[in-house]
């Protein structure tokens, strides 16, 4: 099941770095951060209770948990903490961040994320790092740094505002990381999803009715699901984004420390330059292999430090 775990991690960031392309789609089609958010989540939402209710995915909580004293309720508070960081500071601030940035800036700040990891995890779970998981971790950061050093930002593509947005969407992810590593000791990785989505719907879709109530048109809502041209990327955000992909995410989080399953942010890393590459007409020059490479070998280090390690402490059982 580890293996599963590794290949979820793997599997979640190649999709995540997909997300950006098609945030910037819908972007282009007048729809603003908050609308995105809010009728991404609905959609995510509604899907999930389909397959509650139909009984295809076993899923128990829901905002009963809250207020009843069960034996969930303890854990409570990191559920709301998880779906509090991510998706709602998370994905706000990277959906902002997406919108006022070029897809090299955004993918190379966001594959940051690993290294609040491993000061996340340390602070709040006390779980340790290896020196060696320390050392690839550093040369994932160098990786980046060397890409970013080297990107021609000077064409205005990139505000200081959207990077700051981008850089408190990367602390979030770590906090959203350990929080719902400490949730899943109780709530299954649907479980999680499920009240994330919730969460995020109910936030981003208050939000979004007051803003359509004043600007008077709150006739058309759900206009854009009807628009042809928002379908791809509407299922991509919602359904294979958050839905599978998230809980792909809780899984590996169930199986992998936090730091762990972040070091494979790279690859969303590096999805996401491609795409801005192959799509969106952006150049892929030789420091960007360099780049690759470095945050690649963070990835295959950390990782296969953390198998050894977890075959060690098995046999000492």
């Amino acid at each position: 099941m580890t293996a599963v775990a590794y290949l979820f991690a793997f599997l979640k960031n190649a999709i995540y770095g997909t997300t950006n392309f098609f945030t910037k789609d819908l972007n282009e089609g007048n729809l603003d951060a908050i609308e995105i958010l809010a009728l991404r989540f609905l959609l995510s939402f509604v899907v999930l209770w389909i397959l509650k209710t139909t009984k295809i995915l076993n899923i128990s909580v829901g905002v009963k948990d809250i207020f009843k004293s069960t034996e969930k309720h303890t854990f409570i508070k990191p559920l709301l903490l998880t779906a509090l960081f991510s998706p709602v500071i998370e994905m706000l601030f990277e959906t902002t961040g997406f919108t006022m940035t070029t897809a090299v800036t955004a993918g190379v700040i966001l594959s940051l994320m690993p290294i609040f990891a491993c000061i996340c995890e340390s602070i709040i779970l006390k779980e340790s790092t290896t020196f060696m998981q320390k050392l690839f971790l550093v040369l994932g950061i160098i990786g980046v740094i060397y890409i970013g050093v080297n990107t021609d930002t000077s064409d205005g593509k990139d505000s200081i505002l959207g990077i700051v947005c981008l850089l408190i969407a990367t602390i979030s992810g770590p906090l959203h990381l350990v929080f719902s590593r400490q949730s899943l000791k109780v709530f299954k990785p649907f479980e999680v999803s499920y009240f994330a989505c919730l969460f995020g719907t109910v936030v981003f879709n208050f939000i979004n009715i007051i803003k359509h109530i004043i600007n008077g048109n709150i006739l058309h809502y759900f206009d854009p699901y009807f628009d042809p041209k928002n379908i791809l990327s509407f299922i991509m955000l919602s359904v294979i984004s958050t839905v599978i992909a998230t809980g792909m995410n809780n899984f590996s989080m169930r199986k992998l420390q936090a730091s762990t399953v972040a070091a494979f942010s790279g690859i969303s890393t590096i999805v996401t330059i491609l795409i801005g590459v192959v799509l969106l007409d952006e150049k892929l020059y030789m420091y960007h292999y360099i780049g690759f490479a470095l945050i690649l070998l963070r990835m295959i280090g950390v990782s296969y430090i953390a198998i050894k390690k977890d075959k060690k402490n098995a046999s000492a059982k």
